[in-house]
């Protein structure tokens, strides 16, 4: 790696946005007289020294009591939503989060290109780990590994795929590179395989005739998953009218309105009451005792 490294303006602009926005304008003029740059107006197509950068987080972390790698890692964390707004269209919009870090080494160049630098070396490497992770890895006299995590964090919550980092080795303590293990959280590889694994909503008069429509009829009963999730929801609504009732018995309708319902039949002598009323006009067995 060539020790006069750049940075771009976007990331220094990035900065001076980040200190305002915190802390104040007064704070970031202070910040830029102690980094020996005061008054510096930084432009996003151009590129900067990067020991500039350097100076201004220390200048930031003297101020505050905060430490270095605690000031990158949170200004990286709100810089990733601004190189993707300025950087997007170099992606593809078919990547996901960790194809977007394995190629970060042309991205990198491709971003320094852009700023005229002509022979452009990127810090940042990534290669497909054996469990499906992104191995990143960065190398830099710089040693501005912090900010590399704070951007790939962010990177993943803009772009509502959260990851994981763990840190393999770095160069803060004494490794010649820093490596990054980056993988996606847990629960979205869970929603990625449910998306996959979850069948087409099928509305209630669909479940019957699968249910009841003989099998060589199947085919042409049961429809296609609806088109949208609305029309899933208005047919699931629609067919709840249709239910019978708990009883699950539906009164059959009669074949005609002037016909009424059968007599019921009689009641067997052993099943009567002990004392049924007598027929009108006719006096009861016990009158007649009497």
């Amino acid at each position: 790696m060539r020790q006069g490294a750049v940075v771009l303006g976007v990331i220094l602009l990035g900065f001076q946005n980040y200190v305002r926005d915190r802390l104040g304008e007064e704070l970031w003029r202070t910040v830029q007289t102690e980094a020996g740059v005061a008054g510096r107006v930084y432009l996003p197509s151009q590129s900067y020294p990067g020991e500039e950068l350097q100076a201004l987080v220390s200048s930031l972390s003297r101020l505050t009591g905060m430490t270095m790698p605690l000031v990158l890692e949170s200004f990286g964390d709100k810089l990733a939503a601004e190189l993707l707004r300025v950087y997007g269209g170099l992606l593809d919009p078919r990547w996901r989060v960790l194809d977007v870090l394995i190629h970060s080494e042309e991205l990198v160049e491709r971003m320094a290109q852009r700023n005229g630098d002509i022979t452009p070396q990127s810090p940042l490497t990534g290669r497909w780990g054996k469990d499906g992770e992104v191995i990143l890895s960065y190398q830099s006299h710089l040693k501005h590994c912090a900010l590399i995590k704070g951007i790939v964090r962010g990177m993943g919550a803009n772009l509502e795929q959260p990851v994981l980092i763990e840190e393999i080795r770095c160069m803060l303590t004494g490794a010649t590179a820093c490596e990054l293990a980056v993988r996606l959280e847990r629960t979205q590889q869970a929603q990625g395989n449910a998306r996959r694994l979850t069948p087409p909503a099928m509305s209630y008069s669909a479940v019957k005739a699968a249910l009841f429509t003989d099998r060589s009829d199947r085919s042409s009963v049961l429809p296609g998953p609806p088109s949208s999730k609305q029309e899933a929801s208005s047919s699931w609504r629609t067919n709840l009218t249709t239910i019978p009732p708990p009883s699950g018995v539906v009164p059959a309708r009669s074949s005609s309105p002037s016909s009424a319902p059968s007599p019921a039949p009689s009641t067997s002598p052993s099943t009567s009451p002990s004392t049924p009323p007598s027929a009108e006009g006719e006096p009861s067995e016990l009158g007649r005792r009497r």
